[in-house]
């Protein structure tokens, strides 16, 4: 098939030369990040969830977008990020208010936690820390990776 087929010229094509160069695009636009919908969006905070660093680590985090009028109930546990919509925890470590535009800024790293914090963009009643260790467990994708060597150091 074609699947294969290109998957085995890729393979060839890394063995004889370096890889090839990304093109400086980003893995995601801030246009496609902006158009996703909340459950897309906690989908995709939970696909760049680098497991290896949040082993071990227990957060819950309830977020309010002050703007939607929506809720959601995030929960970060046994390496795994899920969520529920529309539900409130009953202990979260933080309860965050805030814009859907901001956690936007917040994804793409054009802000900070505690900048959007000093700023007032967004209220964290609770342990602020505790939303700033969620984006720092968030893992940056190449665009182009090697299929059949390891990873070169």
């Amino acid at each position: 098939s074609a699947t294969w087929r290109n998957a085995y010229l890729l393979g060839a094509l890394e063995l004889r030369q370096e890889r090839p160069a990304s093109g400086g695009r980003a893995p995601v636009s801030p246009d496609v990040v902006r158009a996703m919908s909340l459950d897309l969006f906690f989908d995709y905070l939970a696909v760049r969830l680098d497991g290896q660093r949040a082993e071990g680590r227990l957060l819950v985090i309830d977020w309010v977008f002050a703007d939607l009028g929506q809720r959601y109930a995030l929960n970060l546990e046994n390496c795994a990020l899920t969520y529920l919509a529309d539900r409130r925890s009953e202990r979260p470590d933080a309860t965050v208010t805030l814009e859907r535009a901001v956690l936007t800024r917040l994804l793409l790293r054009e802000l900070a936690v505690p900048d959007a914090v000093a700023k007032g963009l967004i209220t964290i009643d609770g342990d602020a820390s505790a939303v700033a260790d969620l984006f720092g467990l968030l893992d940056d994708f190449t665009l182009m990776f090697e299929v059949i060597e390891p990873k070169r150091s």
